[in-house]
This record gives C-alpha cells, sequence and structure tokens, in this order.
C-alpha cells in the first residue's frame, strides 16, 4: 500500500512539474547603435521593461511569449526595430505565458514601443518616447522630449517626466507626480491624480474625479463631464484658467494674492461659492442661472469656468 502511496504521489508531482514548464524561447541579443537611434519595439503581450543606459547598444534578453514564433531584430543606418511574431490566430489559453523582455537602449534614443495585452515599465529615456497599448500598466519614470504614455484597459504611473507631454487612458487611472513642460492629461472613467509643475496643462475627464496639486502652472485648462475635480494651485497668483464641467463639483484653491480677473456662470441649476474675496455671485432674474464677476489685484491674470448642473468654488490655498 505504502509503495502504491509514494508511486501515485511521484506520479502528480511529475504532473505537476509538466504543467508549470516553461516552454518559452530565451532570447540574448546585443547590437552596437547610435546614440540617438531610433528604436521601435513590438510586443504584442507580456511584461517589458525598457532602460536607458549609457553605453551605445541595443540589447534585449529575457522569454518570448510562449505562443511566438521567434522575432525578427534589424538594426541599420540608425535605425533599430524588434519584433515578436506572433500567430494571426491566438490560442486563448489563460495558463499560456507570455514574453517577459527587458531591452536597454542609448538614453539619448528615440524610442516607439506598441503592445496588445502588454504592460510595461520606461525609464531614463531623453530622446522621446511614445508607449501605447490596449490592455496593460504603463510606468514610465525619467522620460524626456516629446512623451506619450497611452493605454486603453490600464492605469499610467509616470514620475519625472518633461517636455511635451501626453497622457491618455479609457478605463484607468492616471498618477504623475514632477512633470514639467507642457502636459495634456486625457481620461474616460478614470481617476487622474497629478502633483506635478508644468508650465501648462490641459485635461480632460469623463466619469471620473480629478486632483490636481500644481506649482507655478499659467495656464490651466479643464474639460470634465460627470466628473469632480479639485485643483490647488501654488506659487502662481497670476494664473490664466479656463474651465468648464457639466455636473459635479469644480474647485479651484488659489493664492490669497491672487492678480486676476475672475469670471464664474452656472447655468441650469449650477451653484456658485467664493470664500476667496468678499464678492458674491448674483441670481439670473429668469431661470436659474448664477454668475460672479470681479477683479483682484490688477487683474493681470485671467479665471474663467462655467458650469451646468454643477458646483464652482473658489477659496484659499
Amino acid at each position: 500500500m505504502k509503495l502504491i502511496q509514494y508511486s501515485t504521489g511521484l506520479w502528480l508531482l511529475c504532473c505537476a512539474s509538466l504543467a508549470l514548464a516553461d516552454n518559452r524561447q530565451s532570447i540574448d541579443e546585443v547590437r552596437s547603435v547610435a546614440a540617438n537611434e531610433r528604436v521601435t519595439l513590438e510586443v504584442q503581450r507580456g511584461k517589458v521593461t525598457i532602460r536607458g543606459s549609457q553605453q551605445n547598444q541595443f540589447k534585449v534578453s529575457g522569454k518570448l511569449d510562449e505562443q511566438a514564433e521567434g522575432f525578427t531584430l534589424d538594426s541599420n543606418a540608425g535605425f533599430t526595430q524588434f519584433v515578436m511574431k506572433m500567430p494571426r490566430q491566438m490560442h486563448s489559453d489563460r495558463n499560456q505565458q507570455g514574453a517577459e523582455l527587458v531591452f536597454e537602449v542609448p538614453q539619448g534614443a528615440s524610442l516607439e514601443f506598441k503592445g496588445v495585452n502588454s504592460s510595461v515599465v520606461v525609464e531614463n529615456i531623453s530622446g522621446g518616447s511614445l508607449i501605447s497599448t490596449v490592455n496593460g500598466d504603463i510606468k514610465a519614470n525619467n522620460l524626456s522630449e516629446t512623451v506619450e504614455l497611452a493605454t486603453v484597459n490600464g492605469a499610467i504611473d509616470s514620475q519625472g517626466l518633461s517636455g511635451q507631454l501626453r497622457l491618455k487612458t479609457v478605463n484607468g487611472k492616471i498618477e504623475d507626480k514632477g512633470a514639467t513642460g507642457r502636459l495634456q492629461v486625457e481620461s474616460i472613467n478614470g481617476e487622474i491624480d497629478l502633483e506635478s509643475q508644468p508650465d501648462e496643462l490641459m485635461l480632460t475627464v469623463v466619469n471620473g474625479e480629478v486632483d490636481l496639486d500644481l506649482t507655478r502652472t499659467a495656464k490651466i485648462e479643464i474639460s470634465s463631464v460627470n466628473g469632480s475635480v479639485e485643483v490647488e494651485l501654488k506659487q502662481q497668483n497670476a494664473p490664466r484658467i479656463k474651465g468648464s464641467s457639466v455636473s459635479g463639483k469644480f474647485e479651484l484653491k488659489l493664492d490669497p494674492n491672487l492678480d486676476a480677473a475672475v469670471s464664474m456662470k452656472t447655468s441650469a441649476g449650477g451653484s456658485i461659492k467664493n470664500s476667496l474675496t468678499n464678492d458674491q455671485p448674483s441670481r439670473a432674474k429668469y431661470g436659474p442661472a448664477s454668475n460672479l464677476q470681479f477683479s483682484s489685484g490688477n487683474g493681470s491674470g485671467s479665471i474663467d469656468i462655467s458650469t451646468v448642473s454643477g458646483r464652482l468654488e473658489l477659496s484659499k490655498n
């Protein structure tokens, strides 16, 4: 009986080991490239890490997707392209393993990455980065020049971005710290949480909450539909702010020594609350609209915000 039990246990262990076997192809390739190489990567499924380095080389290591049919790697005349080759028809088996790849590129390279079911970590690229995936998160650190991070079903977590920046998701949260330059943020059905220092900010949100902690930002444009927006602006007393909302709250926390002309308007049952100055809104003679207009200081900046069926608030930070 003990022999039978031992044999059965050994058989089950072997089956489990086979089930956990890694059938993915390993890869380890290196190419000498230019310091400002234009690099294009396509990894349809898996986990990808991309790092900028001080060396003038392109390196890829790790394992391909279990369903991959190999890869192509071409490097010539300042252009390098890596593509993980996948079958046209893929088997939808949850137990199958995606790729796990680490790329190293010159820090000054220009980078483009495309994925479908891919999560990406990218860092230390100064020549511009265009990162897009459909189902997956993007984590980015220390990217500069023209930077675009886009996912459909996933979160974006970025830090230390600078230049012409665009962050975009449909179903996911966007969280940024320390961005400088010109920043554009778009989200549908997700939260936006920024602790940043852009010179200019353009933000669009639908069905989501927005929490902005900004420093020295001179120009802000915000559009919100069915969302709650809270903006705290520090070290800037003459901003140019333009905002509109449909439903939800739109709150601005500004420098007590504001130097700007202010116009706030509501319609269809909205409301205005001002605790920054002693100026108070007035109701329209006919209908539910209300408005508030005043100048603070010399009126160097401008604040123009409006809402339909929402609440506008102005307060001190």
